[in-house]
């Protein structure tokens, strides 16, 4: 039940109080009767997507980067020198190379239709064979090859016989004078084998060809159009990776030793129209340095190597065991690849949005409430992802299975990061200043010395509800930094609020504003209780005040956090001793109408003797009361987070000695994460349940935010 109302008269204001233009202070009041007290607290919910992913390269960044092979070879790099720098102590040789490969081009379908196109003069009649029994369809006439229970079946009602059916069929036709037309795609080198899938009712189609040109040759691993020495080092490593795929056998699920995708190699039809013009640069480059029948590989220890490659990596290559299950490969070492980050490169940094759904279907989650990447590779991707359902359910993949599961470019995945440029606060404020509207004509000014943060905390929900810039003041002159911000506003600014007493900003301060044409308003005194109570009267003059923020001595880097949000809700803060908020702060609240107020702070840094003193004076009360800052900053962000519209979170720098940077990021209007040398799991918590915020923002130089802490959230 509700303690009974009590009244009790407050102590008249003392002191004195210098007037500039306009002094507020308090007048005394009553205070109200209490309700009982309730606990804010952060209920685990869906993430609202959708979730933006960051990152740089493109592929799984095992072995060679393609792009960074071209900025070698832009460099005057040879393809041996690529090869050598990707693969690490391996040799450049030439071996065999005229097996044959079995490469599937028809996977996993009912049907497919083959036609013969004419190449030269009485070329384009095809042979298709089952067994003993063949049938020939002459130029332009169609063969349906399906499945009929376990055999193929081919048909053609204008060919004799019309139909034929085996365990397999085969088609051949004159590679000079005829090329193959498969589901639309021309082919030149026969056979091409059509067999059943093993345990479905689908097709297999495979090319059987000669490595060495019929194969190679047609490879669409980069541009033809690169220079020699990047085609050159392609050549070598696809040549080395069909070598090794066929020493391994045939694959019974595909009756093939690679498939003509991404999952192996791209092989591609016959080129034609502006690709057929660099086709010959590709086809010296696979031809060079061997014989008709030896090619260049690269070999390690007299082997050939597994010759993995993708596109590009994200600045540094990864080890083999990073992404698949295995021993470490000697050669598959990660290296440093600057070489992958030129301007060549249009994935050496890129954005995707995934969809809630999508992502939650790829980790086969109802929904993702929270997504950990920290789980890091020594190349900086992710080792492993661990989503967090609504329900507390947990699911991971390995970082390429991420990457591949939610279509991003790579597993180099990190958050956009920038930094707010300042290594002081009166920079760092001036920083902030600069997201205030130009057109404000109402600055706010505090104390830049570390013994005054109380009053700059205060004066931040001041500033954002004003939608005014909160500058920095030295004792008798105003800083550097604040002089160009002023001077950038020019007479657009009339009005200062100075939030500090007369030994805090002095006499010559106000002059100098005067000078400028500014009216000044000393906003309370160096009496932190008188100031408060100026500042909750001073907003309820400009809107309602229905809830104020209370803090401590011990509680003003979380009263910091609030601050962000403060100022966007019109919420003061008030000051508070140990026992309780003083006397002329609780009657400017019972002026203003607010009712309710929330103790920011644990039950150490705002003692439960506060709360009873509220809740005996008639106030409804709530607690982030956590132990740590960084948790209640987290926490406040967290519960506040449809307040903020923006995209970004700000991480602000606490030490001993430097408390301000809080109060002074909140001015960036995010939400504020308080770090210190590095950066603490409810920070990084925050963010991996916030998909609605992917920028991070450093505030202030790296002797503040440090460049480790900043690469933990981008990280988290």
């Amino acid at each position: 039940m509700p303690d009974p109302l009590r009244r009790r008269c407050l102590t008249a204001l003392l002191g004195t109080v210098l007037t500039v233009s306009l002094v507020l202070v308090p007048s005394t009041g009553a205070r109200a009767a209490t309700t009982s007290a309730a606990a804010d607290h952060a209920v685990s919910s869906a993430a609202p997507g959708p979730w933006t992913f960051s990152g740089a390269g493109f592929g799984h960044g095992v072995g060679m980067s393609q792009y960074g092979a071209l900025a070698q070879a832009k460099a005057g790099r040879s393809a041996q020198q690529i090869l050598a720098f990707y693969y690490r102590g391996t040799t450049y040789d030439a071996v065999p190379d005229t097996q044959t490969i079995r490469v599937n081009i028809v996977r996993g379908r009912t049907s497919t239709s083959v036609v013969g196109r004419t190449r030269s003069s009485g070329g384009g009649a095809v042979r298709v064979t089952a067994g003993q029994t063949s049938m020939r369809a002459d130029p332009g006439q169609t063969i349906s090859i399906g499945r009929s229970g376990a055999a193929v079946v081919a048909t053609c009602s204008t060919c004799t016989p019309t139909s034929i059916r085996g365990t397999s069929i085969t088609a051949t036709w004159d590679e000079q004078r005829t090329e193959l037309s498969v589901s639309g795609r021309r082919y030149r080198h026969a056979p091409f084998v059509i067999t059943p899938t093993p345990g479905a009712a689908t097709l297999e189609g495979v090319l059987h060809l000669r490595l060495a040109d019929e194969y190679l040759d047609q490879l669409r691993e980069v541009p033809w159009s690169w220079p020699a020495a990047a085609l050159e080092a392609q050549a070598a490593a696809a040549r080395a990776y069909a070598v090794r795929k066929v020493s391994a056998g045939v694959r019974a699920e595909c009756a093939c030793h690679v498939r003509d995708g991404v999952s192996d190699q791209v092989y591609g039809p016959v080129p034609l129209g502006g690709e057929a013009t660099y086709w010959s640069r590709w086809q010296s480059a696979v031809a060079v340095g061997g014989s008709s029948t030896t090619g260049y590989v690269p070999r390690y220890q007299g082997q050939v190597i597994e010759a993995l490659y993708s596109s590009s990596s994200g600045g540094r290559t990864v080890n083999n065991e990073d992404v698949w299950p295995g021993a470490p490969v000697p050669y598959l070492r990660g290296v440093a690849d600057s070489w992958s980050t030129t301007a060549d490169n249009p994935r050496r940094t890129w954005s995707a949005s995934v969809t809630s759904a999508r992502l939650a279907s790829a980790f086969g989650l109802p929904d993702v409430a929270s997504l950990d990447l920290s789980e890091r590779t020594s190349a900086g991707t992710v080792r492993q992802a661990l989503a967090t359902s609504s329900a507390g359910t947990t699911r991971t993949l390995g970082g390429d299975e991420m990457r591949r599961a939610v279509g991003t470019s790579s597993a180099a995945i990190h958050r956009p990061t920038t930094r707010v440029a300042g290594s002081t606060p009166p920079d760092l404020a001036a920083a902030s200043a600069r997201t205030a509207p130009l057109s404000a004509s109402t600055v706010v000014i505090a104390s830049s010395y570390e013994a005054d943060v109380a009053h700059l905390v205060m004066a931040r929900p001041l500033a954002g509800s004003l939608q005014a810039p909160l500058l920095l003041s030295g004792r008798s002159q105003l800083t550097a930094a604040t002089r160009r911000e002023l001077d950038r506003r020019g007479s657009r600014v009339r009005r200062a609020y100075l939030v500090a007493g007369g030994p805090m900003v002095g006499t010559p301060v106000v002059a100098e504003l005067r000078a400028r044409g500014i009216s000044v308003t000393r906003v309370g005194m160096s009496n932190k209780d008188y100031t408060s109570a100026a500042i909750v009267d001073l907003m309820a003059q400009g809107g309602t005040v229905t809830r104020a923020g209370v803090t401590t001595a011990s509680s003003l880097l979380e009263a910091s956090a609030f601050s962000a949000v403060a100022g966007l809700r019109h919420e003061p803060i008030v000051w508070a001793e140990s026992t309780g908020v003083g006397p002329r702060s609780t009657a400017a609240l019972i002026r203003a109408g607010a009712r309710s107020v929330r103790l920011l702070g644990s039950t150490t840094k705002v003692p439960p003797a506060v709360e009873a003193d509220l809740v005996r004076d008639g106030f409804r009360t709530s607690r982030f009361g956590a132990a740590t800052s960084s948790q209640v900053s987290a926490d406040l962000a967290h519960y506040f987070r449809r307040s903020y519209a923006g995209t970004s979170v700000v991480l602000a720098r606490t030490s001993s000695g430097q408390t301000s940077d809080a109060a002074l990021a909140a001015g960036l209007g995010a939400p504020v994460l308080v770090v210190s040398s590095s950066a603490s799991s409810p920070t990084t918590g925050l963010v991996q349940r916030s998909p609605q915020w992917p920028l991070v923002v450093a505030f202030g130089s790296t002797t503040r935010v440090t460049a480790t802490a900043l690469a933990r959230v981008r990280d988290a």
